[in-house]
């Protein structure tokens, strides 16, 4: 390819000083440099026009790029990020320099595309900008297609990609930041200005905060006042103020709360990268949900430091937690109403100096650990049943996973690496599936337990009834067993709504083929209800209360089995 190199500009000495003019060698070496890092390059004027450009095509033009001196480089990018790029124009005015950044062009076809952006400008060529276009590969996956269309992401999606781009900065070195910014009262008066003038703030927040985040797609929307920002530590918290002001002012808006913002520290030593990065995760979803009054203007500086360092704390006690296996099983029988003998067994954890086990259960799942939690719960439960191997009837056991950890492929990977040495033993596992409620993709989620099912599991829904477990999860995933929500065994005995949601749960289940397990059976009145609606199997203190004691149960059952024992120990 042909360079023009009497295209590029020299620097005009300032003074009598002799300075050195670049050979054509050195010119070469750099104009090298330069397409080594990018397909096309281009100089423009402060507005975008085209002053020069070499380079490939990059499907911007069908003849050769020279044919593009004259026109606006914003017409050549696709119209939702015009604003974008033209931010991304006085970045490079007011900063020097920015790095690649995400943008959709818009070929000479018609099509659009992804390509990363670079400038810079040079004091000895005031007036001008120097760009490079790299083609990308496609977004790689929705969220980034979101972004690179002209959109913030989504709240979910934003705290997806966070830890991502938290580890890879922390990986390879990069000084990045993360910021949450809140704007109090933007839709009140978003909602009081003329359209056009509120979509010219939305859309000047939306493209300033995409310009300024890493790569240009880094940047969300937590809420409708709330953002958060990953973006390099050379922008601070006082200048995105200034500049959303200036936008909102623009646009003769008038915000009736403020403007605060609050930078996260990114590179907290105190854990691994990659818990690190959970902390990070856990806050932005605090930050997003807080109701009034626990992140408010007076308040946000101090309380969101105090949450992240309370969440490091948290996260750090867990993994120890994990690490050091602070925990123990108790577990719970399920029992067969009419002889009282054992079905099966429950497992469930207690830890250490920890009242409730739901909340600790829940804080993993929210910091990203239940994972790893769950795979050495399944191992704790699978060594226990095998010290116990030789006895003559041993029963089996259900542990509880969330819906959402079965969801993750890698971690249904792991289950079956963890479970596969114990060979048929592990197929006495019975899995309780807990929390559908938060998969929105329930063929998905059936599609990981038939897997399941096939490998010899059975599957047990939780909760049935309540808000976890719905009708339309019990519909959309084949079950082994359903365990009826505790609140409709009890209610039922006194109350008529509960009544009806019962036995409209026993019919439901029944017409699915599913075995009935009632919980929270405590007193005789429990037991006889469920047997008059068919439900054979319980489980509550009416016939025990968790035993750490696996060792009674395994001995105990089959005697009991023989027998029809009628008292099973309570504690």
């Amino acid at each position: 390819m042909q360079l023009a190199h009497d295209s590029i500009r020299r620097p005009v000495p300032q003074t009598n000083t002799q300075v050195r003019r670049p050979s054509h060698r050195e010119r070469d070496r750099f104009v090298g440099f330069a397409f080594a890092a990018a397909d096309l390059l281009i100089e423009t004027d402060a507005k975008g026009t085209i002053l020069f450009s070499a380079g490939a095509r990059c499907r911007l033009t069908e003849g050769d790029v020279a044919g593009l001196v004259g026109s606006s480089l914003l017409d050549v990018v696709a119209p939702n990020d015009r604003k974008y790029v033209t931010v991304l124009f006085k970045r490079i005015q007011d900063k020097g320099r920015i790095k690649p950044a995400r943008v959709v062009f818009q070929g000479c076809d018609g099509n659009r595309f992804p390509a990363l952006l670079g400038g810079c400008r040079l004091d000895s060529c005031p007036g001008s900008l120097f760009l490079t276009v790299l083609l990308a590969s496609g977004p790689r996956n929705t969220n980034e297609a979101l972004a690179a269309a002209g959109q913030l992401l989504d709240g979910n999606a934003f705290t997806h990609i966070l830890e991502d781009r938290i580890l890879k900065a922390r990986e390879k070195g990069l000084d990045n930041a993360l910021t949450l910014l809140l704007i109090d009262g933007l839709q009140s008066m978003v909602d009081a200005l003329p359209e056009g003038a509120a979509s010219e703030v939305m859309q000047g927040i939306e493209a300033y905060l995409r310009a300024i985040s890493a790569n240009g797609d880094s940047a969300g929307q937590l809420a409708t006042d709330r953002y958060g920002i990953v973006h390099a530590s050379d922008i601070d918290g006082q200048e995105v103020q200034d500049h959303i002001t200036q936008i909102i002012q623009s646009a003769g808006g008038e915000l009736p709360g403020g403007i605060r913002t609050w930078s996260l520290d990114v590179s907290d030593e105190r854990l691994d990268p990659a818990d690190a990065a959970r902390a990070l995760v856990y806050t932005v979803q605090a930050f997003a949900s807080a109701q009034g009054g626990e992140f408010t203007i007076s308040s946000l500086e101090d309380g969101a430091k105090r949450m992240l360092s309370d969440a490091v704390d948290r996260i750090g006690r867990l993994r120890a937690t994990i690490e050091k296996r602070d925990f123990f099983v108790v577990y719970q029988p399920i029992v067969d109403i009419g002889t009282r003998t054992v079905h099966h067994l429950e497992a469930l954890t207690r830890v250490e100096g920890m009242p409730s086990p739901a909340d600790f259960i829940t804080f993993a799942e929210d910091v990203g650990l239940i994972y790893d939690f769950d795979l050495l719960l399944t191992q704790s439960v699978l060594d226990t049943m095998h010290a116990h191997r030789k006895e003559p009837t041993l029963p089996d056991v259900a542990i509880n996973l969330s819906a959402k950890t079965l969801m993750s492929p890698i971690f249904l990977r792991q289950f079956m690496a963890v479970t596969e040495p114990y060979g048929e033993l592990a197929r006495k596992l019975l899995i309780e599936v807990t929390e559908t409620v938060v998969v929105t993709d329930i063929a998905k989620l059936n599609e990981v337990l038939q897997k399941l099912r096939a490998a010899g599991f059975r599957i047990c829904l939780d909760d049935v009834g309540a808000g976890s477990t719905s009708f339309q999860s019990l519909y959309g995933i084949q079950a082994d067993f359903a365990k009826i929500d505790g609140h409709f065994v009890r209610g039922a005995v006194h109350n008529g709504r509960d009544m009806a949601m019962l036995r409209s749960i026993v019919g439901v289940c029944g017409q699915l083929g599913l075995g009935l397990i009632g919980e929270q059976v405590e007193g005789p009145e429990h037991a006889q209800l469920l047997t008059e609606l068919g439900v054979p199997l319980a489980q509550g203190y009416l016939y025990s209360r968790p035993s750490r004691d696996f060792a009674y149960f395994a001995k105990d059952w089959a005697k009991m089995a023989g027998t029809g024992g009628k008292v099973l120990r309570k504690g």
